[in-house]
């Protein structure tokens, strides 16, 4: 019985390209799509092969509904396996693709230039506790068209690596409308097509540079958009990471572009109400420029304290890990203008509400380089923190950290003993416990809004004498007020429910 042609030729082939022992070296099947130099498959026959599926994958279909095309589908996948066959010898890629690199790139953006999928939970992700912030899937939105496009990806990534596509022809295509259109896809809630989209927005960058500041100013203007408009952008992680190498390469000294991106669009993404999804990616590009220039850490203080959070904890915490990174970067004399703001704020932070917050401020205690700051400036720094951190060391509700309250009360007094009773002298004590308290429950403010309050209600029953007030929460006469506490002081101690 005959042996079978192909397992003829696959026995004599083990390894592609190696010779026999006897006569001369036997041909190795071409791969699927690879162009074979026998009189089977003519230049002109691998032309219209590769044309063939060049079109066959321009074709896109319905892939919310798996049971539709199915076939269609198949062949279309498996033709854009042979076009990444074809990548992988330079010949081909010389003869045939960059010949047709119009229809190449047509083929690509036909493929990845869609509407993305909407998440209907999207406008929920501006806030601190959504899944995104803590790297959750629960949520995550998967695009059914993932597994088809995944090849387009990588085919595109294949074709930007290739040594034998060439700068010159290439950049033709890379036009100010693609990288627009592209970099809108980063929005996408895919996060293995973000990381595709990174890796290849990053070849490019590395590979074209007559297109680099096209880029980089496209990556701006996403920026501006995020800042000014929408609030999240669900890829400026990538961007980020993205920046973060192309800042690593910038020559010292800085140029004036440079430096204005920093102050326009680093320093303002900190307050953008996402930011604490992106918020380890931006630390390291800030802490890059500040490598490259450290007279723009006096600025990024500025701007943390300009853009700092109220009412989320996360964020706060978050401002204060960076702040004190960057303060060990800032020059003294350049820092005494914003020592009473800087001080001001943290003395918020310590005697406020939210503990996480409280002891990330109290940190900073722990550092030689700050409390060198707090030794320098003293006539200003300690009539500020003295007298909040006796009260507090006495009054705070939370034990533990009372007890790092009175450490750095040892310590303050330590530093200079005349200028910590000089703090503490009649009045300033005071002055501290009203400050810490008012900072807790707002006192000032909340008299004003409940004597307005009271204003309306007074008119109200004016006119309807069978008008009631409604029963209100954390005012004087609720059982969580203040004022309840029925002039006993307010200590750690009567703050623990009783057992």
């Amino acid at each position: 019985m005959s042996t079978p042609s192909a397992y003829k030729a696959g026995a004599n082939t083990q390894a592609r390209g190696k010779v026999g022992k006897v006569g001369k070296a036997a041909p190795a099947p071409a791969p699927r799509g690879k162009v074979a130099t026998d009189t089977k498959h003519t230049p002109k026959d691998a032309k219209e092969m590769f044309l063939k599926r060049v079109q066959l994958c321009s074709i896109t279909y319905d892939y919310s509904d798996d049971n539709k095309d199915v076939k269609a589908k198949s062949e279309r996948n498996a033709a854009l396996q042979d076009l990444r066959e074809f990548l992988n010898d330079s010949k081909n890629v010389a003869q045939y693709v960059i010949p047709h690199l119009d229809l190449v790139i047509d083929m690509i953006k036909k493929n990845i230039f869609r509407p993305l999928p909407m998440d209907k939970k999207g406008g929920d992700k501006l806030g601190p506790g959504e899944a995104g912030a803590e790297g959750g899937d629960e949520d995550m939105v998967i695009d059914p068209a993932w597994p088809h496009l995944q090849g387009v990806y990588e085919f595109f990534f294949e074709l930007i690596i290739c040594e034998a596509t060439d700068v010159k022809s290439l950049k033709v295509f890379i036009t100010p409308s693609f990288i627009q259109d592209f970099l809108q896809l980063f929005d996408s809630e895919e996060p293995r097509e973000r990381d595709y989209l990174k890796n290849i927005l990053h070849r490019l960058y590395a590979k074209l540079v007559p297109r680099r500041k096209m880029i980089r100013k496209a990556i701006n203007d996403s920026f501006l958009t995020m800042i000014h408009e929408t609030q999240r952008f669900n890829g400026a992680s990538e961007l980020l990471d993205i920046l973060a190498s192309i800042i690593s390469g910038f020559a010292v000294p800085l140029r004036e572009e440079h430096v204005v991106f920093f102050k326009v669009i680093m320093i303002p993404l900190h307050k953008v109400q996402t930011a604490h999804i992106f918020h380890e990616q931006l630390l390291r590009c800030s802490m890059l420029f500040l490598s490259k220039d450290h007279a723009l850490a006096i600025p990024l203080v500025e701007g943390l304290l300009r853009y700092w959070p109220f009412g989320n904890s996360v964020k706060e915490t978050l401002y204060l890990t960076e702040l004190q990174e960057v303060l060990e970067v800032c020059e003294l004399a350049k820092l005494e203008p914003l020592i009473p703001k800087l001080f001001k704020r943290l003395v918020r932070c310590i005697s406020g509400p939210q503990l996480q917050v409280a002891d990330r401020a109290m940190c900073f205690f722990e550092n030689d380089y700050f409390l060198g700051i707090l030794r320098t400036f003293k006539q200003v720094t300690f009539p500020m923190v003295v007298p909040v951190i006796v009260e507090l060391a006495e009054t705070h509700w939370h034990k533990i950290l009372q007890e790092s309250l009175n450490a750095l009360k040892v310590i303050l007094k330590e530093i200079d003993p005349v200028a910590f009773d000089r703090a503490l002298q009649t009045g300033s004590r005071d002055l501290a416990r009203a400050n810490s308290l008012g900072t807790m429950h707002n006192l000032p403010a909340r008299a004003t809004t409940e004597a307005k309050w009271d204003a309306l209600a007074a008119k109200a029953k004016a006119i309807d004498p069978r008008f009631k007030a409604p029963c209100v929460p954390y005012v004087d006469s609720h059982v969580v007020g203040l004022n309840n506490m029925n002039g006993i002081m307010l200590t750690s101690q009567n703050l623990i429910p009783p057992t």
